[in-house]
């Protein structure tokens, strides 16, 4: 018993909460590979959705756009993010026009695109780290 090997944990970006990761996934790397790449596939639809409302002023869209991307960084332990999607919805219902939000808007499209970026990188991490289990 002395010589087993304990089986490798995957170190995530500091911006993902890897605790939160583990009660939703345990340690089925191979799944989680698959979550992110599915938040990947959907990113920049959805992220289209938002950059759309905003641009034609439809704040109704915008905070729809922005609720349906919202549990996306949930599942991939991106909880801060969800939180100021959640705060920018919040927003979207105070607000008059889109107008109203633009500095909100600017750093929540700032903040989306550095995500994007971190779940790329993460992906193709955890594409090699299954690669290398097997």
């Amino acid at each position: 018993m002395a010589n087993q090997i304990l089986p490798k944990q995957f170190i995530f970006n500091e911006k993902i909460d890897a605790a939160y990761i583990f009660s939703l996934y345990a340690d089925d790397y191979a799944y989680v590979e698959e979550v992110f790449d599915t938040t990947l596939q959907h990113f920049d639809p959805d992220f289209d959705s938002i950059q759309l409302a905003n641009e034609v002023g439809n704040l109704a869209d915008l905070r729809k756009a922005v609720h349906k991307m919202k549990p996306t960084f949930g599942f991939i332990g991106m909880l801060n993010i969800q939180t100021i999607c959640k705060n920018f919805e919040d927003a979207c219902v105070a607000a008059q026009a889109v107008s109203e939000l633009t500095p909100a808007y600017k750093e929540l499209i700032q903040t989306l695109l550095e995500a994007k970026a971190i779940i790329e990188t993460e992906l193709t991490r955890l594409k090699e780290f299954n690669a290398n289990l097997l």
